[in-house]
Order: structure tokens, then sequence, then C-alpha cells
């Protein structure tokens, strides 16, 4: 009876084992996206750097000019792609807590979407910083998240995003190694959503101490997608007055792929440039803020804007800081999508506009070092800085969608 006890006993404990394996397999494979509310980090947050961040970005990029008209985004659709999950209640928290209003967020899953694998979190820090900068940027326009698996190829959600044709802008700081044919295909489509309308970002990366100058990233290097660089924006303590550098680590160069595009051809005789660059499609186009710091940072590594994010593993989240051109290029997107929801259309391939505005105060011209201040800025165009960070009020002048004020 003993040795039947203890077998019966041994079973039950194999049983549920079993059972708890399983159960943890179908949690950690699952595409679902959580709702729960994560536990707020035991932090507090009544003094961090960027607790007025979103406000200062918007008023030192004049977003908020545009906000003031009334221009938020409204009947504007904003494609944002991703490779890794992210929590819906993490987004509220960043919402609620730059007083922004709820973001309207629709997921589109291909075939069956991204799925969290492994320890690390920087993939849902990325979906999450992605959605948060859009929000703040445009708080009234709609966000449609595709959420892909690792691997899947960027052509092919492109060309979902163009047949689902929802969206006006499209963003992503997702970058990878050029492939010929894959970035030909993308090219391709690309061309196609520009046609109807559609107007394509893309984050440099965040490897330009390492990279070489002429093997940028890819869908960054294709010449009709407006490449995003980054920049330091630092503030003093009071956030009254703010410095903007370059940022060192920002992806640069050109891409021996594609030829000078027309529009470039001004950018071109920037006495800058080496001979090399001024043969091929130079990016970036335009940078913005990837590390905002205030002035007492020890340096861009301590400095970043503060994101809620929730690690899937452990469903425990935390406040933290992120830096890179990831926060830049939807920032962006945000603020294109201000422009195209006052116009009521979609803006398409934006470089020609951009371009031609080369020597206005349509941009701010970046120093072209770090917070040494070795090097000023004021070049027309430099391979570190491309035209410079947008001045959104100017931006919209050009994109008549208001007039200019009288001085």
């Amino acid at each position: 009876m003993v040795r039947k006890k203890t077998i019966t006993i041994y079973l039950i404990i194999f049983i549920t084992i079993g059972l708890l394996l399983l159960v943890a397999g179908q949690m950690r494979h699952s595409n679902s996206l959580p709702m729960n509310r994560p536990q707020v980090a035991d932090k507090d947050l009544s003094n961090v750097v960027d607790k007025n961040a979103i406000d200062l970005l918007n008023d030192y990029y004049r977003v908020t000019d545009l906000h003031a008209r009334g221009f938020k985004g409204a009947g504007t659709s904003v494609a944002i792609i991703t490779f890794d999950t992210f929590q819906p209640s993490d987004i509220q928290l960043f919402s609620e807590r730059y007083h922004l209003p709820k973001a309207n967020i629709n997921v589109i899953p291909l075939f069956g979407g991204a799925v969290h694998k492994g320890p690390s979190i920087k993939g849902v820090t990325e979906s999450t910083l992605d959605i948060n900068m859009v929000h703040a940027a445009a708080p009234d326009a709609d966000i449609t998240v595709y959420s892909a698996p690792d691997g899947l190829p960027l052509s092919i959600i492109l060309k979902k995003i163009l047949d689902e044709g929802k969206d006006q802008i499209i963003t992503t700081s997702w970058g990878k190694m050029p492939n010929p044919a894959e970035d030909a295909r993308c090219y391709q489509i690309i061309e196609e959503m520009s046609k109807r309308g559609m107007t394509v970002l893309a984050a440099t990366g965040d490897y330009g101490r390492t990279l070489e100058l002429a093997n940028p990233l890819s869908p960054a290097l294709l010449p009709n997608v407006v490449a995003v660089g980054g920049t330091i924006v630092t503030a003093d303590l009071g956030f009254n007055r703010v410095i903007e550098t370059i940022w060192p680590d920002s992806v640069r160069g050109w891409s021996t792929a594609y030829p000078l595009p027309k529009y470039q051809s001004a950018a071109a005789a920037s006495p800058t440039l080496t001979a090399e660059s001024k043969k091929y499609r130079m990016l970036p186009d335009i940078v913005g803020p990837s590390v905002v710091q205030t002035s007492d940072a020890i340096s861009a590594e301590h400095g970043g804007l503060h994101f809620y994010v929730t690690n899937p593993t452990t469903g425990k989240g935390e406040w933290g800081p992120v830096i890179g051109t990831s926060v830049a290029a939807p920032y962006y997107a945000g603020l294109f999508a201000n422009i195209a929801g006052g116009l009521h259309k979609g803006l398409g391939d934006i470089h020609s506009q951009l371009y031609k505005l080369i020597e206005s105060p349509a941009y701010n011209k970046v120093d072209t070092t770090d917070q040494e201040h070795a090097v000023k800025g004021g070049q027309s165009f430099t391979i570190m800085s491309g035209l410079g960070s947008l001045n959104a009020y100017e931006i919209a002048i050009a994109f008549k969608l208001i007039a200019k004020e009288k001085q």
C-alpha cells in the first residue's frame, strides 16, 4: 500500500509539473496582447529629468504651434511596423503622465503577429516608444500597429499596408543590412505607396560610431524613404533654454546601391561633403530628438526620455530612459500626420519638398559635433545632420497648411 501510495503521489507531481510547463510554454509563445495593468514601479517620479519633456519637444520643434491651431492628427492614420509585442496599459500610463488623450490603437497581426522571445525587452521597448512618440506629436491621430513575426520580409509588411490603404504615414524603427533583391521589392512598393499619398519614414540606426559610411541600414537608405537621424536635445534645469547638437551614434553615410537622387542635387554642393558621398543617395535626410536630457546629465547615455515598459516574461514594469533614432522617426511621423490631417490628404513622397527648403528657416541647423561645440552648425547640408532638424511651423507653411503670420 505504501509503495502504491508513493507511486500515486509521484504521478500527481509529474502530471502537475507537466501541466505547468505546458501553460508556461503557451504563455511564452502567445501572440495575444495582455491587457492587465502592470504594477507601477516603486520609484519616485517627482524629480525625473523628463518630467515635462514632451512639452519641451513640442515647443522646441514648434509642434505646439500646430496643436494650437487644431492640427493634432485627426483624420489621419499612422502605420507603425514592429517585430515585438507591447502592452496597451503601458501606452496608457505614458498618456496619463504627459496629459495626452487615450491613444486610438488598432493592431493588425501578420502571420500570427509578433512573438516576444528571450529575456531582453529591447524589442518591446521599441514597440512601446514608437507608439508613444507618434501619439506625443499627433495625439488625435489613429495608430495602426502592423505586428509581424521576426524575420518576415519588410516587403510583405509594406504590401499589406498598401493593400489596407488606410494609413497616410508609415514609420519603422527597425533596420537591417542591405539586401539588393529585398530592397528593390521594398522600393517598388513604396513607389506605389507614394502615388497613393503615403509617406514612409525610417530611423537610420544607432551604430554611427562603428558602421561604415558607405554601408548604411535599410530601409532608411532607400531614396523614397525619409531617413531620420538623431540629435541630442539638452535643456537647462528650468526647461527654459534648449541646445541641439548632433548625436555621434546616429548612422549616416551614403548608399552605393543608389545614385544621387535629383532632389539631393543642391545638397551635394555643400563644401562639407566628400567627392565619394556626392555620387550617391546620402542620409540622413533630416535629424530629430534621439537623446533628451538636462544640462546636468553626465553623458548622452545617461539621458533619454522615460517610458514605462512591462517585461512580458516577468510581468513587471518600470519607468526607464530610452535613447536612439527610434525616438526621432516616430515623432516626426506624428508631426507629418498633423500636416496631412490638416490638409485632408496624404503627402506622398516629400523629399522634393523637403530639399527645396534647404536654405529656409524650416530647419534648425544642428552643430556637427557634440556638446563641446568645437564646430558650429550652419551648413545647408552635412553628412552628419542632413538638412537639419524640423521647425514644424515653417514646414506647415511650406506645405500650405497655414499662412505665415506677419511680424
